[in-house]
């Protein structure tokens, strides 16, 4: 009997083993951005630091494909548009996809007007 591979997002498995993700990138390449650097010196650290942190997120980002590749883990579903459309109302995403579904639900509305006029004659 096989158990079913445990489900982990990427940040789960990231943190999980010690890895960086893109967030820990982007968090310093933003960080960096603050401010003009002091010194040559710095500007070269900073820009070693942000291709070291870069390349880390991507060996991470392929470690986590490779691990759903062998069945180890298994990364979590995703939510549908109708499962996101029911979020908070603040935020940005559940407006896109209320307009999406709206704009599917209008299409297929006309698909059907199309479809039945065309039957008829």
């Amino acid at each position: 009997m096989s158990e079913a591979s445990p489900v982990q997002s990427l940040a789960t498995f990231a943190k999980a083993r010690g890895l960086v993700t893109m967030a820990e990138a982007r968090g310093h390449i933003h960080a960096g951005l603050r401010c003009a650097p002091p010194t040559k010196r710095f500007r070269r650290w900073y820009e070693a630091e942000t291709r070291r942190l870069l390349a880390e997120a991507h060996q991470t980002a392929r470690a986590y494909g490779a691990a759903i590749e062998a069945s180890s883990i298994a990364p979590p579903p995703r939510a549908t548009l109708e499962q996101i459309a029911e979020g908070h109302p603040d935020l940005a995403s559940t407006h896109a996809a209320r307009r999406v579904i709206e704009k599917r639900r209008a299409r297929r509305h006309a698909e059907r007007i199309d479809h039945d006029a065309n039957a008829q004659s």
